[in-house]
């Protein structure tokens, strides 16, 4: 399932951007000490997954060719984090250019990828 979120959310911008959304997963389930799969689960974290069964999404992408990629990616984050390259600068979320999300107020992107960028924000209050 994480790699069809990768798939997703960044397949358009290459492997870089999709690489950078595999570091904002790896990132945040460190920082709540859980699986990149429990990060990906949690509702309203990832646009992909609003409304859509992750099985769906799963057949979306599974039998494209660049999926074998997202699938070394999200290995990657679960068995060999160490090899992440930091291209996403320590960013824990990541938006579509022109969407321009509340929680970026203010904020500047630390890392881009085609139309994705990326921020470095600090915790957000739960519930807000």
């Amino acid at each position: 399932m994480v790699a069809a979120v990768l798939m997703a959310e960044a397949w358009g911008e290459g492997e870089a951007a999709m690489t950078a959304v595999a570091e904002v997963i790896r990132l945040r389930a460190d920082a709540a000490g859980r699986s990149p799969l429990w990060v990906v689960q949690q509702p309203y974290q990832f646009s992909c997954l609003n409304g859509v069964e992750p099985p769906k999404l799963i057949r979306r992408f599974m039998r494209h060719a660049d999926f074998t990629r997202a699938l070394e990616i999200a290995r990657r984050i679960y068995n060999r984090p160490e090899e992440l390259t930091g291209i996403a600068r320590g960013a824990t979320h990541f938006e579509r250019v022109g969407t321009r999300a509340y929680w970026t107020r203010g904020h500047q992107p630390v890392a881009r990828f085609g139309d994705l960028h990326f921020y470095r924000l600090p915790d957000r209050p739960k519930g807000g």
